[in-house]
């Protein structure tokens, strides 16, 4: 069951995208439960984190959206996450939170049927899963869980988000793992740092800090390179 939600304090909005987003030909009632929250009591980053596609004002008073999706990311970072906006401008913070579209208020009815496809494929995207062979066990591990993988000596350490294990140990190399996970949005950052890009907040020459806190060494050699490559992911997640 995909979980969606519309969160705006714009009653006559939200109940306005509830009833589209009903009668598109993509929804599906057997498979998706549609939910809308128009009280900012209640729209808290535990209440929201609990939904795997989100549709988020990011105007909702006191507190803005982004402020709100920023704290929801440390408790989900697989939602795919989608703010509504009265401005046409995009908001740079956005890339902090892995926003995966801006939604005009405005362009509502033109831009609402193809995002919401968009949103369904990548949220099926997100639910995959990589099989890799831990400590003689082949497990496998949600792509969107796994924030990044250090390298100490013949050991890869597997540092894993929203999940009731935080750490795996693999004895595949680098090499291998880099190979399994480029498909999947990593970055070999440094040699012995492999980074899922959906959680890089900020990347510079020296280091690159991850939306959950951790500060990481980049390798010098390839900044420029790797650089780019997050740049065009960024792209690719907004369009």
């Amino acid at each position: 069951m995909v979980k969606i939600l519309i969160c705006d304090d714009d009653q006559t909005f939200a109940q306005s995208m509830f009833k589209r987003i009903l009668s598109l030909p993509a929804y599906s009632s057997k498979s998706m439960k549609l939910s809308c929250l128009t009280d900012i009591a209640e729209m808290s980053a535990d209440t929201i984190a609990q939904y795997d596609i989100l549709f988020l004002d990011i105007d909702l008073g006191k507190e803005s959206g982004i402020d709100l999706a920023r704290k929801m990311r440390k408790m989900n970072p697989e939602a795919v996450l989608i703010f509504v906006t009265n401005f046409s401008e995009y908001a740079p913070e956005g890339y902090e939170v892995d926003a995966f579209r801006y939604l005009a208020k405005s362009e509502l009815e033109k831009k609402l049927p193809t995002y919401f496809e968009d949103a369904l494929a990548m949220c099926r995207t997100r639910q995959r899963k990589v099989e890799i062979l831990c400590e003689g066990e082949s497990v496998p591990i949600p792509v969107q869980s796994l924030a990044w993988i250090e390298s100490q000596g013949r050991e890869q350490y597997l540092h894993l988000v929203g999940g009731c294990r935080e750490q795996l140990i693999t004895r595949l190399t680098m090499a291998q793992l880099e190979d399994l996970l480029v498909p999947h949005g990593f970055l070999r950052i440094h040699k012995s740092y492999l980074v899922n890009m959906a959680y890089l907040q900020s990347f510079q020459s020296t280091s690159a800090v991850l939306t959950i806190g951790q500060t990481l060494p980049v390798g010098a050699r390839s900044y420029r390179d790797n650089k780019q490559k997050f740049v065009r992911w960024q792209a690719q997640q907004l369009w």
